[in-house]
């Protein structure tokens, strides 16, 4: 899929991101011969699932969801934005998850990059929005998702922590 073919929308109340609770991004858990669920071999792919699927119990006013539809119609890709306002002089936004449908994976990270371009293009408008010159935006990545650690050093994040637990902190200034 050619991701300039994708149209991008926002979603900023429930209701709407109703139509998220079956996005799928991530394989089944496995299973024992048994039929008992195993632990997920990407749990970072399962977290960031469930936080897209959870968008309509969970997302708060301000915040807001990126969405990537193929053609208008099939959602391909996903994003989490979330805000803090709390800051006088910074603009500071935290991407809590990024997902890629399975059915368009596996080229090279295109849609993934134009799913991050498109989150920064749409917080760096906000930014503009409410007069903030300084714009910092932050993503906590599972520190053995090597794709998602490409992903966002092609995007010029860097890792800015010892990481915590199972998670590291990366920040990029707009």
């Amino acid at each position: 899929m050619n991701p300039t073919e994708i149209c991008w929308t926002t979603i900023t109340n429930r209701r709407e991101a109703i139509q998220l609770q079956e996005f799928t991004c991530t394989a089944s858990r496995p299973r024992s011969p048994a039929g008992r669920k195993l632990s997920h071999p990407k749990p970072w792919e399962l977290a960031a699932q469930s936080i897209i699927r959870q968008s309509p119990q969970c997302l708060k006013a301000g915040n807001l969801l990126v969405v990537g539809r193929r053609g208008g119609g099939e959602i391909v890709a996903v994003a989490h934005l979330t805000f803090d306002e709390t800051l006088p002089s910074v603009f500071a936004a935290h991407i809590a998850a990024i997902g890629v449908c399975l059915s368009v994976r596996g080229q090279g990270g295109k849609v993934a990059d134009r799913s991050l371009a498109e989150s920064c293009s749409v917080i760096a408008a906000m930014a503009r929005e409410r007069g903030k010159g300084a714009v910092l935006v932050t993503a906590n990545i599972h520190i053995q998702n090597g794709p998602s650690q490409l992903l966002f050093e092609r995007a010029e994040f860097e890792p800015v922590s010892i990481p915590r637990g199972d998670y590291q902190q990366w920040i990029r200034q707009l």
